[in-house]
């Protein structure tokens, strides 16, 4: 049994998804796979003309084979750029759900389809199954979607596809970028797993050992992957598959995207909301990750050089703002996006005796809380070889983000989630400037 299903058997009772094929050829030879988790009726089977012509007409002719009884819900493509997930398109594919009496919905796609049909049939009560057509995110069977609402990207909580199959020869010929995205997601875990470790050490925030385990395993799946995958090499993405399927298992497992997502998603997700609602450029999650990725490895580096003895506690407290005088601030950095950004900033701010307490523990307890986190941490210059050689972007300006904005999107996004990283910690000590400063003039040109 292989390593993904290995984990499906043994977590069985808390994950939703049963199967996963991962082989050269699996579409075609998917559809045993497929019945036996799906329900007997009609499929509502969701692509866009991109991912019809990458999976979708092999899709159909293997349904067809099989007798099955499908539709096809056609995403549409917008003028410029591609399908966002969003309410309006969920709605219409539950629409169309209902309308045409469909009994299980499957997803020819990646993150925007696959995200579509997994809320669609949760929010109707319906299985679903996804033929990935890239590997370029790890969502594929996480019980999250991520999804635009009021102008912010944000994660709801959904069913995972009953059954994930991975068509090497799909996965392998995407886009170029798409894969990449794919690596640059999973090269956030070394941080984002010390920011997961550092939030439970100063928050008392929940930490998985099964799931830590999970990822270490993806970790392994990935090595040797980065310079072969400019060839197109089938063993390299079945194991960058492998990977973002266990990193959707260690999701799952876990309870929360913790073990995937830290401070270098929210850096990604600012680029991402800025760009929806100021019209402004952006580029695919996992390329963003991947520079969040590097940026946030800096910021532990100059952690990791702090010395403890110059942290004031008393004037950090003293500086903190009252909420009021911070909510004025959000809003006007925020503009429009204010009512999205506060709901989860306000939760999140420290109270002053909060503040000193964890500080305190900080100072105290500052070697147990470094080696902890250095326990996943690799160093930025590690972690941007890897990227090179797999043709990745490095930069802020490869991502198509001006200086200001990027500066911006590590000074700020903090606010737009209530998840403790390594950007709260440098705000709470007074240095997030200083050190977005001097991170943007290492990773921006």
């Amino acid at each position: 049994m292989d390593i993904v299903n290995k984990y499906l058997t043994q977590y069985a009772d808390q994950l939703d998804t049963k199967a996963c094929l991962i082989a050269r050829n699996a579409i075609a030879d998917s559809y045993e796979l497929l019945s036996e988790h799906l329900a007997d009726g009609l499929w509502l089977v969701a692509a866009d003309e991109n991912t019809w012509e990458a999976a979708g007409e092999q899709t159909a002719a293997m349904l067809d084979a099989a007798g099955q009884k499908w539709e096809r819900f056609e995403v549409p493509m917008p003028d410029e750029g591609d399908p966002i997930c969003d309410d309006t398109l969920i709605d219409s594919y539950r629409e169309a759900l209902r309308e045409t009496g469909a009994v299980s919905g499957l997803a020819v796609g990646a993150g925007t389809i696959n995200d579509v049909v997994k809320m669609g049939c949760h929010l109707e009560d319906q299985p679903m199954a996804v033929i990935g057509t890239a590997p370029s995110m790890n969502g594929y069977n996480s019980a999250i979607a991520a999804v635009l609402s009021d102008g912010v990207k944000t994660t709801g909580p959904c069913t995972a596809p009953l059954v994930v199959i991975a068509d090497l020869d799909v996965m392998a010929e995407a886009p170029y970028r798409m894969i990449v995205s794919g690596l640059g997601d999973l090269m956030s875990k070394p941080v984002s797993n010390s920011d997961w470790r550092l939030s439970a050490r100063l928050k008392g925030t929940h930490h998985s050992p099964e799931a830590m385990e999970i990822i270490e395993h993806g970790a392994r799946a990935l090595e040797g992957v980065a310079e072969k995958l400019p060839e197109r090499d089938r063993d390299a993405t079945k194991g960058l598959v492998e990977s973002l399927m266990l990193s959707g298992i260690a999701m799952s497992v876990a309870g929360s995207s913790s073990p995937a997502s830290g401070g270098e998603h929210l850096i990604s997700h600012f680029i991402d909301m800025t760009a929806y609602a100021f019209d402004q450029p952006h580029d695919l999650h996992g390329c963003q990750v991947g520079v969040g990725t590097l940026t946030t490895a800096l910021l532990y580096e100059k952690l990791q050089a702090l010395d403890p003895a110059t942290i004031d506690i008393d004037a950090r407290v003293e500086a903190l703002p009252a909420w009021d005088d911070y909510e004025a601030q959000l809003r006007e950095r925020f503009g429009k996006l204010f009512d999205a950004v506060v709901k989860h900033a306000k939760p999140g701010y420290p109270s002053p005796d909060e503040l000193r307490a964890r500080l305190t523990q900080l100072v105290d307890e500052w070697e147990m809380v470094l080696d902890e986190v250095r326990s996943t941490l690799r160093s930025e210059q590690s972690l941007e070889d890897e990227l090179r050689a797999a043709e990745a972007p490095v930069r802020f300006a490869a991502l198509d983000v001006d200086k200001d904005r990027a500066r911006r999107a590590i000074a700020h996004s903090k606010d737009i989630r209530n998840r403790y990283t390594i950007l709260h910690l440098a705000w709470e000590l007074g240095v997030l400037d200083e050190w977005a400063d001097e991170a943007i003039e290492h990773l921006y040109e």
